[in-house]
């Protein structure tokens, strides 16, 4: 057997060699358990990304339910506004007379004009318009709003989300 200069035999290097590259039971594991991880943290930015965006959408209907509060408080019922002694220091009176009917004209005649302003939903919907204390205009909105991303854990919410927002404003 002839060595190499440093003294090594070439055999015992290439023996060595073999072993180390010699298959354990092991080989192909990682890959899997990687693949696992994968899907696991794709499924979770599904959900995360999913729950943002209904959480955006919310903000935005409670957004639109303020506004439209605040065109009603400003509203005014011509049978209210006209009436005798109006605003003049009767207390169920005073200020910016309001009535549901003045509140939900206000409501409907701003979705109407503004078309835009709820093109953000498909089902969108005003619950309900009124004034609890004839001064102050109560609003309450409804939408159905679908995941950002749709994922088997996501299924059951496919069909959509039904949000709420209300809002009061006080007109003075």
């Amino acid at each position: 057997m002839s060595r190499d200069p440093m003294g090594r035999d070439p055999m015992a290097r290439d023996h060595r060699w073999r072993r180390r590259r010699r298959p354990t039971g092991d080989d192909g594991q990682v890959m899997i358990l990687t693949l696992g991880f994968v899907v696991v943290a794709l499924l979770l930015i599904t959900v995360v990304v999913s729950a943002a965006g209904v959480h955006l959408e919310r903000k935005r209907l409670l957004a639109l339910a303020d506004l439209l509060a605040l065109e009603a408080a400003d509203a005014v019922g011509d049978d209210r506004y006209f009436a005798p002694g109006a605003g003049q220091g009767d207390p169920d009176t005073e200020g910016l007379p309001l009535t549901d009917a003045s509140v939900r004209a206000a409501v409907d005649r701003y979705l109407r004009d503004n078309r835009g302003a709820a093109t953000e939903w498909e089902d969108v919907a005003v619950l309900s318009a009124t004034t609890p204390d004839g001064r102050s205009a109560h609003v309450h909105l409804g939408a159905v709003v679908r995941p950002a991303l749709v994922s088997w854990v996501l299924a059951p919410w496919s069909d959509g989300i039904p949000l709420e927002a209300e809002s009061v404003a006080r007109g003075s």
